[in-house]
Order: structure tokens, then sequence, then C-alpha cells
């Protein structure tokens, strides 16, 4: 009985621990979601029909508190989508990888981490067809991705064909999960040893990297 009751109560702890590790990564803010929803170039798209799943790297853009993708009318995309229209999309942001020397002088190859920050979006994917949606959400798309402009609005005549032509895909959330792990349960000595190796390689990117865990840090 003694022997049982440590066992639980062992796993009681590593559990509590564990959950507590989740809860100090876990994202609630829309603005810090909206963000890495616009920092990210490509998201995975996962789809299910007859319990075969199938899973795709697109281009995306989040455009009135929707997700919308384009591509082609036809293929396995649409077959999936037209015999199941729950699907899952995820999004990352990478930050940095720090190595294991970063956090500890021991050689011990268990710290080599990244720094990362993840959305997940559960919800009902649907074929876009009217052709006022399309021309918002693609010039949206246009936006993301070549900010500086230099091309016509979408709303053109130039473009009726081609977006007459386009496969538009919308998926409206559920459930939307986010995941910021950037040193939040890193202990005081480990994440003084990460800064100064970040300010020591002091790329571009380490620099930003550095803000970033001092942001959160105090957060």
């Amino acid at each position: 009985m003694n022997w049982q009751r440590k066992q639980q109560d062992k796993c009681n702890l590593t559990g509590g621990k564990i959950h507590n590790m989740k809860k100090i990564h876990e994202i609630k803010d829309k603005i810090l979601i909206k963000g890495v929803l616009e920092n990210t170039e490509f998201g995975t798209l996962a789809l299910c029909f007859e319990n075969k799943p199938y899973s795709l790297p697109l281009n995306f853009v989040e455009f009135n508190n929707d997700i919308y993708f384009h591509g082609a009318k036809k293929g396995k995309k649409i077959d999936y989508i037209k015999e199941n229209s729950f699907a899952s999309f995820s999004a990352v942001e990478s930050i940095s990888f720090l190595p294991s020397y970063f956090s500890t002088a021991d050689e011990n190859a268990s710290p080599a981490t990244h720094m990362y920050k993840s959305v997940i979006i559960d919800g009902i994917i649907e074929i876009v067809e009217d052709y006022d949606v399309k021309s918002l959400a693609l010039s949206a798309l246009m936006e993301k991705y070549q900010k500086e402009g230099g091309y016509k609005p979408l709303n053109d005549e130039i473009y009726k064909k081609i977006i007459n032509a386009t496969g538009l895909y919308k998926l409206t959330p559920i459930e939307t999960s986010a995941k910021f792990y950037l040193g939040q349960n890193f202990n005081e000595k480990r994440f003084q040893r990460v800064c100064e190796h970040l300010k020591q390689r002091g790329e571009k990117e380490d620099l930003a990297t550095l803000k970033i865990l001092e942001e959160f840090r105090g957060s």
C-alpha cells in the first residue's frame, strides 16, 4: 500500500510539473497570436478522410478572423475537403536554435533546444466560390507577401479570368491554441548563460532572440 501511494504521489508530482510547464508556454493573447500568423510565411493544413491523414504546406493569410489558402480547383486536397470539412492548421515562427553549450558547460547534449512560436487552429474548411470574397482574400494574401506593392489592385478587370480560375479555401476557426517556447522555464543561471552566448555570437538573429527572451522573461 505504501509503495502504491508513493508511486501515485510521484505521478501526481510529475504530472503537475508537466502541466505547469505547458501552462508557462501557453499564449492566450489574440494580438500575439495574430502576430505569428502575420509573420509566418508557410503553414501546414491537415485533412483527413476515411482515417487517412493528409497534410500539406501552404501559403496562407488571416483575413477577417478566418484563414485563407489558394490553389488548384482539382486534386487530392479538394477531394478530402469535399468529404470531410473538419481540418487543422498549424503555423510555426522559428526564433532561434540554441546549441546545448549555450545552456551548460558539461558537454551534455540534452539542453539543446529551439525557440519558437506556434499556433494551431482547428475548424471547418470550405471552398469559396463568391468572386468578391475571392478578390478580397487574394488581395490580403498579396498584401502579406508583397508588402511593397508594385501591382494593380485585384479589383482590376485584368484579374477576372485568373481569379475565377483560382481555387480559394477558407478555414473558420473553432478552437485556437498557441504555444511560445521562449525560455520562460529557464532558471536564472541558465537564462543568463544563454543570453551571454547570444551576445557573444552576435548575429542579427541572436540579438533579436535576446530581445524576445528578455521581453517574455518579464511578462
